[in-house]
């Protein structure tokens, strides 16, 4: 039996920079779908104020309800879970603030949303909460914004096409664009989440926790397939002429894990991740500038400088982001054929970003009936993938072969 609640989304930090760019977004969306929001948060006076800017961009938000939540009280967190079905959470760093959150998800059988890139949380996660989540019948989905839902639907899009009989390899090449001007222009397409989780993964600790990680998911692939990394080097796109610089991120563990749990990534499988670059000197550069920031990470208060650069929560201005996109081109390979893929769209760090997540959430309530009886905690593609993608299709974020 179906839990009864007053909303089917509520928005936990909706008033940050990114939880107010996924309530415009939903706003908008009450426009084509049905579904009750709730925005949640510490200050009922920020909410409020919120709440008219929704009801600005769609009348209908008037029906908006507004909830008083915050990590430090579980009560107010187990209240806010109980009053709904599913509960996008965009306040981090996760490490810090998520437990409490997914805790109370768990136990208020609520489905969870987040857009962490921090691999250590998934883990912790997966050891305390997955067996309770399974029992309840409740979705943790981590990772549903940048990080990494082009990377894991991407590779879902691309394998998809492979023979499933025989071993798939599928390497992604990251690249972004600015048109800003400005020299800061391409480094403002990087989020500052996005720029705190690649700081923390340039860590010899965090690179060791990623191998436990990889032993893990490879045991736990079906029928007795094979799962792992491609090692960590740099490649050379011979079909164009370009580099890839390998970005140990939590985007390979998301992918792996998908591919663990299907067997239409084949009974042998591989995912490498890297950086797109397009010439010699900006290879050269990109080592350079990739070694200096990864010793500067090793050592405490040179990785408190580099962090302060940009802030989790902080985002560019609205022209800022119109003028950044991305774009990852995936290139799948079997013994018997090959399938080059793309996955574009705009802002990464923001723009696109609530656009994944809000997307990932009406999938998750509007599409129920049609999704994989899947529970604990899962990826994207596990959950969603073949409802997922034709949304973010609609949504502007492309997915073609090329």
């Amino acid at each position: 039996m179906e839990k009864e609640t007053k909303y089917d989304i509520v928005i936990f930090g909706a008033t940050g920079f990114t939880g107010d760019l996924t309530a415009k977004y939903l706003a908008k969306r009450m426009k084509d779908e049905p579904f009750r929001l709730g925005i949640a948060g510490r200050d009922e006076i920020k909410l409020a104020a919120l709440k008219k800017e929704l009801i600005a961009i769609n009348p209908i938000c008037s029906e908006v309800g507004i909830i008083r939540a915050d990590v430090n009280n579980y009560a107010s967190l187990l209240k806010m879970t109980n009053e709904t079905k599913l509960v996008i959470t965009t306040v981090g760093p996760y490490l810090k603030y998520g437990e409490p959150v997914v805790k109370a998800c768990v136990e208020g059988r609520a489905d969870y949303l987040d857009l962490t890139g921090e691999g250590g949380f998934v883990n912790q996660l997966t050891n305390f909460y997955q067996r309770k989540a399974v029992e309840n019948k409740v979705k943790i989905l981590n990772c549903c914004g940048f990080d990494s839902i082009p990377a894991d639907l991407g590779t879902y899009f691309t394998v998809k096409q492979l023979p499933s009989n025989e071993p798939i390899e599928v390497e992604c090449f990251v690249s972004f664009a600015s048109s800003n001007p400005s020299p800061l222009g391409q480094f403002n397409s990087v989020s500052g989440g996005t720029w705190h989780s690649a700081i923390g993964f340039m860590s010899l600790s965090e690179l060791d926790r990623q191998k436990v990680s990889y032993k893990r998911i490879a045991a736990s692939a079906t029928n007795g397939r094979l799962v792992h990394p491609i090692p960590l080097q740099f490649r050379l796109r011979e079909e164009t002429k370009t580099y890839g610089a390998p970005l140990p991120f939590v985007d390979i563990e998301v992918v792996l894990r998908s591919a663990a749990d299907m067997d239409v990534y084949g009974p042998q499988f591989s995912y490498g991740h890297y950086a797109g670059i397009n010439s010699t000197p900006l290879l050269l550069g990109g080592v350079l500038g990739m070694g200096l920031v990864f010793s500067l990470a090793q050592f405490e208060p040179t990785r408190n400088l580099l962090l302060s650069l940009r802030q989790p929560g902080d985002g560019p201005d609205k022209e800022q982001r119109e003028s950044n996109s991305f774009t990852l081109s995936f290139v799948g390979k079997s013994r018997t054929k090959t399938v080059r893929t793309e996955v574009t769209g705009g802002d990464p760090g923001y723009g696109d970003t609530s656009k994944m997540l809000g997307e990932s959430a009406l999938c998750l309530i509007n599409d129920k009936s049609e999704l994989p009886e899947k529970y604990g905690v899962i990826t994207p593609a596990i959950a969603m993938g073949d409802k997922l993608i034709p949304r973010l299709q609609k949504a502007g974020i492309r997915f073609r072969n090329i």
